[in-house]
């Protein structure tokens, strides 16, 4: 199967509702798998009800705030809605940024890779043995879990819920390839990047940790938007890069093409209120780099050229600073551009 057979996409909507019809209306098209965000919703909660409101389409986290719950309620919540969907469930986790753990969730953030890695261990570990009754001991840095006298009663739906994680430099990936089942992209990394970062970094921690290429599903991501007003296009996916050119976290990111002094522009100009000049800083030449902006068979010919290094595609419309109806416009492009149905 080709990855442009399996395009992942996020749940969007207002409403409850809302984000249920849209996914009932992905899972029509085809699309592979819907996944929760999480900052003004729970990502758990999200996946719980779209498990209950769809038949067919896969249901994922993506991505919990894996610092902010224990393993074990990361365990019991995944086989949770695992059950609930029928096996459909897959587990996105990932570390989050270190003010928002730390002040939002008064949670430890320490360093985000090994972190997340006993995490994961852990989380599985837990999944894994929850039927059997035996001990469960798990003893890290981060991480330090002793069940005893707990078995859970509940048949589970499979012999595992995989587990994901979204990583876009180079340790995040090695720690995917180390132990993740699949590794999700981040929406501003073009194909160089993650020709020349991601899949040498994720092939390390397979190699190192003896597993195979085919242990991990690569999903990259594209931000899409489609339009034949390419221009209009253009401005909405220059808000998006500027919003993330305000994290210094990307600046090797930026950096790699030539444009770390835009990126450096629109951050003094968010750290200054200057609100209008956060996008302005942003030229279309780097909107061209960074996302598949305009007509169809533009972003189209961008997206397979993506393919041809995935397993899956997650495909995002721009999701910052425009319209509710511009986002939802886009989100629907993509289900009837790129859905296999």
């Amino acid at each position: 199967m080709s990855a442009l057979e399996r395009v992942q996409i996020a749940a969007i909507g207002d409403s409850a509702d809302e984000f249920a019809q849209h996914a009932q209306a992905a899972e029509a098209a085809g699309i592979d798998c819907v996944w929760t965000p999480e900052l003004f919703r729970s990502s758990v909660t999200q996946a719980t009800w779209l498990a209950a409101k769809t038949e067919k389409v896969g249901v994922a986290t993506g991505i919990a705030w894996a610092f902010t719950r224990s393993a074990f309620i990361l365990a019991v919540s995944a086989l949770d809605i695992d059950e609930m969907s029928g096996g459909r469930f897959r587990l996105g986790l990932g570390a989050g940024v270190k003010r928002l753990n730390e002040t939002w969730h008064n949670a430890d953030y320490g360093k985000p890779a090994p972190h997340l890695r006993e995490t994961i261990e852990a989380t599985r570990l837990i999944m894994q043995q929850a039927s059997s009754g035996e001990p469960i001991r798990y003893e890290g840095e981060y991480v330090d879990i002793d069940i005893k006298g707990w078995i859970r009663p509940h048949k589970p739906a499979r012999e595992s819920v995989p587990i994901y994680t979204a990583a876009m430099q180079e340790g995040m990936c090695r720690m995917a390839g180390d132990v993740a089942d699949g590794l999700i992209g981040h929406p501003m990394c073009p194909l160089s990047w993650v020709e020349q970062v991601m899949i040498p970094s994720f092939e390390t921690g397979l190699a190192r940790s003896r597993r195979e290429r085919s242990d991990l599903d690569f999903l990259p991501t594209v931000c899409c938007a489609i339009d034949d007003d390419e221009k209009r296009a253009i401005d909405a996916a220059r808000r998006t890069i500027a919003f993330y050119a305000t994290v210094r976290t990307y600046r090797p990111l930026w950096g790699m093409h030539g444009f770390a002094d835009a990126a450096e522009a629109a951050g003094d100009a968010f750290r200054k209120g200057d609100l209008a000049g956060v996008p302005a800083a942003i030229p279309d030449e780097m909107v061209e780099v960074y996302t598949a902006a305009g007509p169809l068979d533009k972003v189209r010919a961008r997206v397979e050229a993506m393919a041809e290094v995935g397993d899956g595609l997650w495909l995002t419309p721009p999701t910052y600073f425009i319209p509710p109806e511009q986002l939802l416009e886009y989100q629907s492009k993509i289900v009837e551009a790129f859905g296999t149905a």
